[in-house]
């Protein structure tokens, strides 16, 4: 599997302040990956280096190609994006017209950009908003506004930063199993979290600390690691605790990282 992001020996100062510190990290191509890092560890500033708009000390490869002034056009037609911080990102009067705006430079007629986005709307069940101001939102819709806005173009590239906080249980699910979908369609999905337990949606984990990449493995390999991740301040997502916990009175055998698994398991 070929890497779609490249990034080596790396590093980048606010002012004298060292945020990341000689990373050396690829991301595979179709892959689903988990940055995951206390606040703090530097994962925004990583999305921000891979979208150009900081520079570090060495150039990083997206897509083949460097992530250069030249380039930049180019890259972000393939990548979407969704900020922790949206409180400012919308510019259009009604939800409808904020989702279409991001198609506006691919050529499509009327008709195809209103499919795209009642459809997108539709996988975020947000079809209810579509006609109302961004303005009148919830914090939460205003976020799924703004993933649907950088789902409707079907990037080839798709990096959250820190979204999911913002969602209710419920519809933190129904947002993860629709990224599965895309991603097992062929999309690279990057999420950078603090939440341990958004990793088990995903199948590759980075472990930052630091400004470095402490651990990069399969969510498999990085859970095993608990003196890693104790050292770092990651805690065990839940699904794993109580997984070790029903292992210990032999009601399983195995670690299990799907809930639905699970259950069908104790329900045999």
């Amino acid at each position: 599997m070929k890497n779609i992001i490249e990034i080596e020996r790396l590093n980048f100062s606010y002012g004298k302040n060292l945020v990341i510190n000689d990373l050396t990290l690829n991301i595979p191509e179709g892959s689903f990956t988990t940055i995951l890092g206390l606040n703090g560890s530097g994962k925004t500033t990583i999305i921000k280096l891979i979208l150009g708009l900081i520079r570090g000390n060495s150039v990083i490869m997206c897509d083949n190609a460097p992530v250069t002034n030249e380039k930049l056009t180019v890259l972000r037609k393939e990548i979407g994006v969704v900020f922790e911080n949206i409180e400012n990102c919308f510019v259009n009067e009604t939800v409808m017209d904020e989702i279409a705006f991001t198609l506006e430079n691919l050529n499509l007629n009327r008709a195809e950009i209103s499919r795209r986005v009642t459809s997108t709307a539709n996988k975020l069940k947000i079809k209810k908003i579509l006609e109302h101001s961004p303005e009148e939102l919830s914090y939460e819709d205003k976020w799924l506004t703004a993933l649907a806005s950088a789902l409707v173009i079907n990037p080839k590239i798709l990096i959250i930063d820190n979204g999911f906080i913002f969602l209710n249980h419920a519809k933190k699910k129904i947002v993860l199993d629709l990224l599965r979908r895309y991603n097992k369609k062929g999309m690279t999905i990057i999420n950078a979290t603090s939440d341990s337990n958004e990793a088990l949606y995903g199948d590759n984990v980075v472990i930052l600390n630091g400004g470095k990449a402490i651990l990069v493995g399969s969510k498999e390999e990085i859970f095993n690691e608990e003196k890693i991740l104790d050292k770092a301040g990651i805690k065990m997502p839940f699904m794993i605790e109580l997984s070790d916990k029903l292992k210990f009175y032999d009601l399983i055998d195995k670690t299990y990282f799907d809930e639905e698994k699970l259950v069908d398991e104790l329900w045999q």
